[in-house]
C-alpha cells in the first residue's frame, strides 16, 4: 500500500486485473496506493484517483507498485505526484533483509556511502540484496535512494527559494549536473519547471510531512516529554523543539503538527540547509510518521483489550529516535533510576561534555556528547552512578569503534542480543531501544509492570508468560500494542513517566523506584 507521505508500504498488495483499468478511467480514489496505472503513450503513470485526461484502456499498463513502473522507465505524473520511494515499514510478507535494508536507505545510507557499505551492514552480497529488492519491489536498492533524493529535491523546489544548487545539496546529489539529470528522468522536466510562482514559495527553511490518517500529536508529546533530554530537546505547549548536529554544523529544528492540512510542520535552521534530508528522515523516524496505522489497528483490534483503546485514540505511533545514540543513552540513564533523578542526571551530563549552541528557546543550549566523548567522559564526576556509568561508557565506546549499530541493520534477535552484550543492560531496557531506537515493530518488554497490569484489566497483574502467550497473537506488532496498553494508563490521566519505564516493580515502589 501507498502511506499517505505517498511513499510506498512494503505490503502484500492485490495484483492488479482488468477491472483496476477501469477503476483508473473513473478516478476511483479507494484504490489509491494498491497499484498504480502506466500510460504507454506518455511514459507517465499515475494514481487511480489522477484527474488528468484519461487515455484509451489499450493504452493502460497496471503495476502493483510506483516503484515497479519507475524501473519499467515510467516517470511520476505531475498533476497526482504518485511517489515511488520505498517505505521503512516491515510488515508481513516483507523480506526481513529488504526492511532492513529500506530501513537504511531511509536514513540515508546510499546517500553517504555506497551500495556496498549498506550490503556491509546487513551481512550480505550485493548480488543477493539486488536480488530480494527485485522480487519483493521491482526495483534496486539504488533505485530507491535515487527517487527518494528526486521527491524531496522537488519538495524543496516547490516550497523553498533556495538556489538549485543548494537543493541538490541538500538532496543529496554528488553534483547540480547529476541533480539536473534524475530530475528530467524521473519527472520529465528540468527543475526549474517544477517551480512554483514565487509568491507560493516560503524564503524560510520550512518544510511540511504529510502523515496518512488520524495522528495524536499531544499524545505523542506526552509519551515523548518524559525521555527529552534537556539541553538538547524539550516540549513547549504542542511544539517540540530539539538541537541537531551533522559533522561540523548544528542547528535548531522545531516541528509541530497541523490537524487540519494532516501534517507536520518542520522550521529548520539555515546552518541545516545542506542537511535537510537527513533532519526529515530524522523527524518521520522520531514521530513514526510511516507506520501503517490502518493495518496495525485492523490486526490489533481483534483484541478485547486493545480494541477500545485503538477506538479512543487512533493512529497511535511508537515514537522513535532523532540521534539512535542520544535516545539510546537516555534509555540506559533510565534504568533502575526514579525519573527525576534520571534528567537531573542527563541535565549534568549535556552541560558538561555537550557542545554549547545558539537557539531561539533559552533551554534549548547544547548538542548532545558523540560517542567518542562520552566513551571517554569521567561521568561519575557529575554524579552518575559508578554502575551506570559503566554501561553509558561501553554503549559509547561499542558506537565509537563499530562494533554495535543502532541504525536498524540487525534484526531484531542481533539487536537486543547485542545491547546486552555491552554489560548490565536489561531485557526490558533492550526492548525499549529495540522499539524507539531499532525502530523494530515486534519489540516487547513483557517484564514491565504497567503492561502485565493492563492486560489484566481489574485482576492482579498477568505474568510475564501469561502476558507473552496473549502477546503472541498482536505480532508483528507487538510494539505497537505496548503503546495502547500504556496509553489505557495515560487516559486515567496518570503521569506518563510511571508507565513507559524501568523494569516489573509493585506500583507502590514504582512512584519511588
Amino acid at each position: 500500500m501507498i502511506a499517505g507521505n505517498g511513499l510506498l508500504c512494503v505490503s502484500p498488495m492485490p495484483v492488479p486485473t482488468p477491472d483496476h483499468i477501469q477503476a483508473f478511467l473513473c478516478q476511483d480514489a479507494r484504490l489509491d496506493g494498491h497499484f498504480v496505472a502506466g500510460v504507454t503513450s506518455t511514459r507517465v503513470y499515475c494514481k487511480p484517483s489522477c484527474s488528468a485526461k484519461k487515455p484509451v484502456p489499450e493504452d493502460v499498463e497496471l503495476f502493483d507498485t510506483p516503484a515497479e513502473a519507475e524501473a519499467a522507465g515510467f516517470r511520476a505524473c505531475r498533476v497526482c505526484q504518485p511517489r515511488a520511494a520505498p517505505d521503512t515499514i516491515a510488515p508481513n510478507g516483507t523480506s526481513a533483509t529488504v526492511s532492513r535494508a529500506l530501513r537504511l536507505i531511509e536514513d540515508g545510507v546510499l546517500d553517504h556511502a555506497s551500495i556496498d557499505a549498506l550490503c556491509e551492514r546487513l551481512d550480505i552480497g550485493a548480488r543477493q540484496l539486488r536480488r530480494l529488492f527485485h522480487k519483493h519491489l521491482g526495483t534496486s536498492p539504488v533505485q530507491v535512494a535515487r527517487i527518494r533524493r528526486a521527491q524531496f529535491a522537488r519538495r524543496l523546489i516547490e516550497t523553498t527559494s533556495l538556489s538549485m544548487a543548494n537543493i541538490a545539496r541538500a538532496a543529496g546529489f554528488g553534483s547540480v549536473r547529476r541533480f539536473n539529470a534524475v530530475i528530467n528522468e524521473v519527472y520529465g522536466c528540468p527543475p526549474t519547471a517544477l517551480r512554483r510562482a514565487p509568491g507560493k514559495r516560503s524564503a524560510r527553511l520550512e518544510l511540511e510531512i504529510p502523515v496518512e490518517g488520524p495522528f495524536p500529536w499531544a499524545r505523542m508529546l506526552e509519551f515523548l516529554e518524559p525521555w527529552t533530554a534537556s539541553g538538547v530537546e524539550q516540549v513547549v505547549g504542542d511544539r517540540y523543539y530539539r538541537t541537531a548536529s551533522f559533522g561540523k554544523v548544528a542547528g535548531e529544528i522545531c516541528v509541530t503538527y497541523a490537524p487540519n492540512g494532516g501534517a507536520l510542520h518542520v522550521r529548520v535552521s539555515s546552518s541545516l540547509g545542506e542537511n535537510l534530508l537527513d533532519v526529515i528522515s530524522g523527524v518521520r523516524r522520531l514521530f513514526d510518521v510511516d507506520a501503517p496505522t490502518d493495518e496495525i489497528a485492523a490486526h490489533l483490534s481483534r483484541d478485547a483489550v486493545l480494541k477500545p483503546q485503538i477506538k479512543s485514540t487512533p493512529g497511535l505511533r511508537v515514537p522513535g529516535a532523532f540521534d539512535h545514540f542520544e535516545s539510546a543513552v537516555v534509555m540506559l540513564m533510565n534504568q533502575h533510576m526514579r525519573p527525576e533523578e534520571a534528567s537531573d542526571l542527563m541535565d549534568r551530563v549535556v552541560e558538561k561534555y555537550g557542545t554549547q549552541i545558539e537557539t531561539s528557546q533559552p533551554s534549548l543550549t547544547h548538542v548532545f556528547p558523540s560517542p567518542y566523548v562520552l566513551s571517554t567522559a569521567r561521568l561519575e564526576v557529575v554524579g552518575v552512578p559508578k554502575r551506570r556509568a559503566r554501561s553509558i561508557q561501553a554503549l559509547a565506546r561499542a558506537v565509537h569503534e563499530g562494533a554495535l549499530r543502532l541504525d536498524g541493520s540487525p534484526s531484531l534477535e542481533a539487536a537486543i542480543e547485542g545491547l546486552r552484550s555491552i554489560g548490565d543492560v536489561s531485557a526490558t531496557s533492550a526492548e525499549y531501544v529495540a522499539m524507539r531506537v531499532y525502530r523494530e515493530s515486534d519489540a516487547f518488554p513483557s517484564n514491565n509492570h504497567w503492561l502485565r497490569s493492563a492486560v489484566a484489566e481489574d485482576g492482579p497483574p498477568a505474568s510475564i508468560q501469561e502476558l507473552e502467550s496473549r502477546a503472541d497473537a498482536w505480532r508483528p506488532w507487538r510494539a505497537y500494542a505496548a503503546m495502547y496498553l500504556w496509553n489505557s494508563f495515560l487516559a486515567g490521566e496518570l503521569d506518563a513517566r510511571r508507565i513507559w519505564d524501568r523494569d516489573s516493580v509493585p506500583p507502590e515502589a514504582t512512584q519511588v523506584a
